[in-house]
């Protein structure tokens, strides 16, 4: 039976709180929490760790978890959470994914994230979580006195932190930005453009390369160079085109005033060339001239052939050739 069955049950008979009495096991879940918690796990069910939440004064929101993870984290940030609780049980390896997809994405990673794990997870489950996400962990027992706690001290940090009840979504401002790991700010957009910042598509550029090489999955680099987007006002009409061609999870980035990136995950480089010609056709339309260069990891080159920076390099150089050749 799943532990998240027993949250809510703080007998005092249970092992783990036998040491309380009943009477203060109430006491000490009597105080009344706010702010919002977002629960995200498989299926679609009721729960007793939302209900707790719910009766703890907290609003709680509630994604399910599925194959497909990119839809989370914007989900996640329109809901503006305090804290983020993310239930790992079976399906394992979906759940860990979209921890990492959480824990990843610019719209989330500076919102605390908890793995709320069994007594029965495996060590090697909660390894792999951590190595990929650097999350923290809430074993579930039979009480539900150290989840209200725990969620209490998060998000009264995380409300702390921000200087708010509620943390501002992080991509509400087009110049905003986003804390890394190791503390250091990492700026998300391009002023001019809207598109994101070079520094953080070198950031997400690693991580979609390590996700390609651990999971075998293509990925494909596009480089688009344009001089005339030295210019804001064609840098912009350029970075429209972009988005207009592109799908929600490809990634634009502006490199230099006259560089261009788009990122496509799961896709091979040979599927490309059809969003190459529309690049090259809608730009030439808005009067344009951009040349393309691109490089993928799959089938056509082997995964172990380019780490992120030569990838970016081997694709930004088969654009400058083209423009040479031109």
């Amino acid at each position: 039976m799943d532990h998240a069955e027993h949250v809510a049950d703080p007998s005092g008979s249970e092992p783990d709180t036998a040491h309380w009495s009943a009477d203060e096991l109430e006491a000490m879940s009597s105080l009344r929490g706010s702010g919002r918690v977002m629960t995200v796990r498989p299926g679609h069910g009721p729960d007793r760790v939302d209900d707790c939440l719910r009766q703890a004064g907290y609003r709680v929101g509630r994604l399910a978890v599925t194959r497909e993870t990119t839809h989370l984290p914007q989900a996640v940030a329109s809901f503006a959470p305090d804290l983020v609780l993310v239930r790992v049980q079976r399906p394992i390896g979906a759940c860990i994914d979209a921890l990492e997809a959480i824990a990843t994405d610019a719209r989330t990673l500076e919102l605390p994230l908890v793995a709320l794990i069994d007594e029965q997870t495996p060590p090697a489950v909660i390894e792999e979580a951590y190595t990929r996400t650097g999350c923290d962990f809430l074993r579930l027992g039979h009480s539900h006195v150290e989840l209200l706690a725990r969620t209490h001290l998060l998000v009264r940090l995380s409300s702390r932190a921000f200087g708010l009840a509620v943390p501002p979504a992080p991509m509400a401002d087009p110049g905003g930005a986003a804390n890394t790991p190791t503390g250091a700010r990492l700026d998300l957009r391009d002023p001019i453009t809207g598109v994101y910042s070079a520094t953080y598509f070198r950031h997400r550029l690693q991580q979609e390369v390590a996700r390609s090489h651990r999971y075998q999955r293509p990925l494909t680099l596009i480089a688009v160079r344009c001089p005339a987007a030295a210019n804001d006002t064609r840098a912009a009409r350029l970075a429209a085109v972009l988005h207009d061609v592109c799908r929600n999870v490809d990634l634009v980035a502006r490199l230099d005033p006259d560089l261009f990136a788009v990122l496509l995950p799961e896709t091979p480089i040979e599927s490309s060339a059809a969003v190459t010609s529309r690049i090259v056709e809608q730009a030439a339309a808005g009067g344009l001239v951009c040349s393309i260069g691109a490089a993928g990891l799959g089938a056509d080159e082997s995964h172990g052939a380019h780490a992120a920076p030569a990838l970016l390099r081997l694709a930004c150089g088969r654009a400058d050739r083209t423009i040479a050749l031109g």
